[in-house]
């Protein structure tokens, strides 16, 4: 095994690829996320490999598993990253006061459906609180990156390199508009049957996508088929509306269409789209007064 020469050498950004390999399954899926293109994720797998000295990772036609040296290190690994950003998130509270000041990043679902009355419970009067929204991808960049104090996500999953716990849980639901060939369907369709249809999804970097992705994987089905990508909620309703396909949406976010018979749901037999809403944050817990407050708010009354 070649000797490791310096620690000042070792990329950190390497490393969180390297995790989200093991988290995703897949060089393609962690590079995307990471906002890379696979051959530069590629090289930098490579050249972590040669700097532990060793193989980390086993790619083969279905995707990437760590090897019996990768699952050692990969523990250490993280535990590297959870300092690093520990020692950046003391560096900024040493430079801001932020006591006044809350920047929360959040999920537009979430921003519309359930930040106000956790901020309202939380009772942040005296702060200025800035919301900025985007997808789950955003979110947990900003976050990474300092921009946000503290954030929502959505997602079958934790965010890397974050603390996290689920607030929520909300449920999606298949609905279809009045010119489709399922609207008013009281029979089940099965998994198969809605991954086989046109589906009405979110673009990558949505933790909703990744909800129905990893659903229709758990079931055997090999992802999701013809498919139209939107880029919000309410792009998709809207398509669902006018005919376009199914669009699994969270059920609060359609009740009003049910009601009035502009969508209708399609029972699935054999499928469960439950996506968790978390509240995300750096180093070991929230930084202000206020974010933890807010923590505490989401907790209790989600």
């Amino acid at each position: 095994m070649a000797p490791i020469l310096s620690v000042d050498d070792l990329d950190l950004a390497a490393l969180r690829l390297f995790l989200t390999v093991i988290e995703l399954g897949s060089v393609s899926k962690a590079a995307s996320r990471q906002g890379l293109a696979q051959p530069s994720a590629t090289a930098k797998l490579q050249k972590l490999e040669r700097y532990f000295g060793g193989v980390l990772l086993e790619r083969g036609p279905t995707g990437s598993v760590p090897t019996a040296t990768g699952q050692r290190l990969a523990p250490a690994c993280a535990e590297v990253l959870a300092a690093a950003t520990s020692l950046v998130d003391r560096a900024a509270s040493l430079r801001h006061d932020d006591r006044a000041h809350l920047t929360i990043a959040t999920t537009r679902h979430t921003a519309d459906h359930r930040l106000p009355g956790w901020i309202t419970a939380a009772e942040l009067n005296e702060t200025r609180v800035e919301v900025i929204e985007g997808d789950t991808f955003t979110v947990a960049g900003l976050l990474r990156s300092g921009e946000a104090m503290i954030g929502f996500v959505e997602g079958p999953g934790a965010p890397l390199g974050l603390r996290s716990e689920i607030v929520a849980t909300e449920r999606l639901v298949a609905v279809v508009g009045s010119a489709h060939p399922w609207f008013g369907r009281t029979r089940p369709v099965s998994g198969r049957a809605l991954a086989d249809g046109t589906l009405i999804l979110r673009q990558r970097g949505s933790g909703t996508l990744d909800v129905i992705e990893t659903a229709l994987a758990a079931h055997g089905t090999g992802g999701v088929g013809d498919h139209i990508e939107v880029p919000s909620d309410a792009a998709a309703r809207v398509n669902a509306i006018n005919g376009a396909g199914v669009a699994l949406l969270p059920a609060c976010e359609v009740r009003q269409d049910l009601a009035e018979d502009r969508l209708a749901e399609v029972p699935v037999s054999d499928l469960r789209f439950d996506q968790p809403v978390r509240i995300a944050w750096r180093s070991d817990q929230p930084a202000s007064g206020a974010a933890r407050r807010l923590r505490r708010a989401s907790g209790t009354s989600g």
